[in-house]
């Protein structure tokens, strides 16, 4: 039994409104996730660096690091930057030195910021947030002059960076 022209017609127009329909809304969700990403990166990492920086000029007074407590370090720095004049940038979490990424689509990210004099180091980010920094950072800078640099955790699923200052 043949198709009839109007059925035809009417598939392919449910199928074509389906598909420009899913492509907006594809769209839609890579904008949003790019801002998002875009928040996390000037809203959070950049105001990280100027304020350690800062810190630093003004001869900020930096912890002793024994590598064992990386949340009492971060504690007890944020509370030496206050002290001095120079009070760490806030959060989308209580603690001003981790944040919450969450895009959809992607599994949350609890991301946790180890500062230190010279270098910021990332710890449980997913590899798309680790290629995007890159991007962000070096852009297509040569190896010799890159400073932002990562690898992979030793959980195998999230990747640690490290942003030279």
């Amino acid at each position: 039994m043949p198709v009839s022209g109007r059925t035809v017609d009417r598939l392919s127009s449910t199928v074509l409104f389906a598909g420009f329909g899913v492509l907006t809304l594809w769209a839609g969700i890579s904008l949003i996730n790019f801002s998002l990403e875009t928040k996390f990166h000037k809203d959070f990492l950049m105001r990280w660096e100027l304020t350690l920086q800062r810190y630093n000029k003004e001869g900020g007074r930096w912890p002793h690091f024994s590598g064992a407590n990386h949340v009492a370090y971060m504690d007890h720095l944020t509370q030496c930057m206050a002290n001095e004049g120079t009070p760490p940038p806030s959060s989308n979490t209580p603690r001003a030195y981790m944040y919450r990424l969450k895009r959809w689509g992607w599994q949350e990210e609890h991301i946790f910021l180890l500062c230190f004099s010279n270098r910021m180091v990332l710890y449980g980010i997913s590899e798309k947030t680790l290629m995007q920094m890159d991007q962000w950072v070096d852009g297509k800078t040569p190896k010799e002059r890159r400073r932002f640099t990562g690898k992979r955790s030793r959980d195998g699923v999230s990747y640690v960076g490290v942003l030279q200052l």
